[in-house]
């Protein structure tokens, strides 16, 4: 098998673990036209007609006449580098040991199959949460985008209190179980944001209820009630990137506003934890940790 055979497998390996080809080609810069024509088009062929006994010069020569944005020299000027940049980045995925699968694996194949599941619930919503750093509720916008032809996953967005645009991945079972994952510090530290969903058994549904998990200002995980309320269609990420948070005062509450108030910001509703020096680090310092908290 040559490199340009062990190419394919490796990319082929990869989009069934879940990667996308942009992010392989923006990580390993490449355009990302070019390695799109060079993974569904120039490499199968290639190896299609190497099957056929066809000589690797003439096949490669013959694969390339189908597509105008790869040369044979731009091709074998980036073989090996992006070669070696697939190989790493294959390994570096978790795998399988006895045979079990890997979460990564499963998140990336589940990602992919509840695509086409996905599309009823793609919109602009408006989150409501409860945020205690003000002790009133927050209103952060989210988009749920409709997946492109060549997605592997569902992108979604959210615009958050400190005027951050966020990332994530969505996956939206049939089963009502719904899940977006953000990395919430993109240029800090890694910090997962999971919201978990409970999807109603609608298409296109006025709101969509869940839980939030994510991380305050000093890592202290939090638990949030929240509510995801349909504003509209999709909007291009541009016009998304213009929308603000904000903080809704607890005054001004009423109507649809004060029931989301009532849902996601009464007591109970929020589960926190907290730095806590534990002189005897014992149990009855996670009691005192806890009443600390109830008091706040």
């Amino acid at each position: 098998m040559d490199k340009l055979e062990k190419l394919y497998e490796q990319l082929k390996k990869l989009r069934a673990e879940g990667v996308k080809m942009k992010d392989i080609a923006t990580s390993a810069d490449i355009p990302s036209s070019v390695l799109s024509s060079i993974y569904s088009s120039v490499l199968p062929d290639y190896t299609a007609m190497l099957a056929e006994g066809i000589a690797p010069d003439n096949a490669l020569d013959d694969a390339l006449k189908k597509v105008t944005n790869v040369s044979r020299r731009r091709l074998e000027g980036c073989v090996d580098d992006l070669y070696a940049y697939v190989c790493g980045l294959s390994s570096s995925i978790a795998r399988p040991r006895d045979g079990e699968g890997t979460l990564l694996g499963d998140i990336g194949a589940a990602a992919g199959r509840y695509l086409c599941e996905s599309r009823v619930y793609a919109g602009l919503y408006t989150g409501y949460s409860f945020s205690f750093h003000s002790g009133c509720m927050k209103a952060e916008p989210y988009m749920i985008t409709s997946a492109a032809e060549d997605d592997s996953a569902q992108h979604v967005y959210c615009r958050t209190i400190d005027g951050k645009s966020i990332e994530g991945i969505g996956l939206f079972s049939p089963f009502q179980a719904g899940y977006m994952l953000f990395n919430e510090r993109r240029n800090m530290q890694f910090a997962l944001k999971t919201v978990c969903l409970r999807l109603p058994v609608m298409s296109f549904p006025h709101y969509i209820k869940g839980i939030c998990l994510s991380h305050d200002y000093n890592c202290n995980p939090v638990a949030r009630r929240i509510i995801l309320v349909r504003e509209g269609d999709e909007i291009p990420f541009e016009d998304f990137s213009g929308l603000e948070a904000r903080l809704i005062d607890n005054g001004k509450l009423d109507g649809d506003l004060k029931a989301y108030y009532d849902y996601t910001c009464k007591k109970g509703d929020v589960v926190r934890s907290m730095i806590f020096t534990s002189p005897g680090k014992g149990v009855e310092d996670l009691l005192r940790e806890k009443e600390i908290l109830d008091r706040t």
